[in-house]
């Protein structure tokens, strides 16, 4: 796995977004953005999407929004590598904007 820096504190005050390749069984391991949204973005490859009680595919050029406090993964069952950009608020999502 590897990640590459965006954006973060203190560039930015409301991001923090970043690069990730995944070769063939690598996974990002679950985990909740507690207070927080996430937008996956894939750029190459498949990537299967655990989201909450839900899996499914995401194709090159498709997105998915998670919701603040929804478990997720991001896992790569395929021979080619996968690369996508996550964008995760830094806010807390009841905060008024």
């Amino acid at each position: 796995m590897k990640t590459t820096k965006i954006v973060r504190p203190p560039e930015s005050k409301a991001l923090k977004s970043g690069r990730v390749v995944l070769c063939k069984g690598e996974e990002i391991g679950e985990h909740v953005t507690t207070d927080k949204e996430e937008l996956i973005i894939v750029i190459k490859g498949k990537a299967t999407l655990m989201h909450g009680h839900d899996t499914f595919e995401l194709k090159q050029g498709e997105t998915h929004f998670i919701k603040e406090g929804v478990a997720h993964n991001v896992i790569n069952y395929y021979d080619d590598e996968l690369e996508y950009i996550y964008v995760v608020s830094l806010f807390k999502a009841d905060q008024e904007h």
